[in-house]
């Protein structure tokens, strides 16, 4: 498969799941189990955003950069991120909530979800629609 096309396959991919991560969003009152349902689609929305900018730098000459942190750091400096410390933030919290359950950290990480973490997926996504 065409690298352009591979990046542009798994960006389709990751407006999909952010999408419903937005539908999962919008209710005004969450229960337990629903908290921890936006917290899974987040953590496999992060995944396809982190996967997304990986290709995306493969198919800009970037072909040694791998793995979450690098592309994060590649990607600040490319501007293709506004915030490369909120997102090594959000790849901490994602790596937090996949390995362990505590209920406050949890809670922590679904407020960041709200409050931060989901605007920055957002600019991820008209960032690279541009």
């Amino acid at each position: 498969m065409e690298e352009n096309e591979r990046w542009k396959k798994r960006f389709h991919s990751y407006c999909k799941a952010l999408l419903q991560l937005e539908t999962a969003l919008q209710q005004k009152h969450f229960s337990v189990l629903e908290k921890d349902g936006v917290i899974k689609r987040f953590e496999f929305t992060f995944e396809l955003a982190w996967k997304t900018l990986q290709d995306k730098l493969y198919n800009e000459g970037y072909i040694d950069i791998k793995g979450p942190k690098p592309v994060i750091k590649q990607a600040f400096q490319d501007h293709i991120i506004t915030d490369g410390q909120e997102w090594i933030d959000m790849l901490t919290d994602r790596n937090n909530s996949t390995h362990l359950y505590d209920e406050s950290a949890a809670l922590h990480i679904f407020d960041k979800i709200q409050t931060t973490y989901f605007q920055l997926l957002k600019d991820l996504q008209s960032n690279l629609e541009q």
